[in-house]
């Protein structure tokens, strides 16, 4: 039982990891069309990517605007890192 909670948190983890990749690169083009799939994936990574957004802008820019988001990445790098312990750690054939 526990294998299959610990497998279903690995899914969403890759399913999440690849919301991140998807919104950053959506991101870089101004498409009209793709308005109603970048408002989906903006509510889906948001919560994810909004307080990492706040943690960089108070530690390391002194809360000054930054023209690069690296927000993405970090939270990307976060994700698969929880992903790849969980996988080593609990799944371990």
């Amino acid at each position: 039982m526990f294998t299959l909670f610990i497998t279903a948190v690995n899914y969403f983890l890759i399913i999440i990891s690849f919301l991140i990749i998807a919104s950053a690169i959506l991101s870089w083009f101004p498409v009209p069309a793709l308005k109603g799939l970048k408002r989906i994936l903006n509510n889906l990574t948001e919560p994810i990517l909004a307080p990492i957004r706040k943690m960089i802008q108070k530690s390391i820019f002194g809360g000054s605007h930054m023209s690069i988001d690296f927000s993405p990445f970090i939270a990307y790098l976060l994700v698969t890192t929880i992903q790849r312990y969980l996988t080593l750690f609990f799944l371990k054939g």
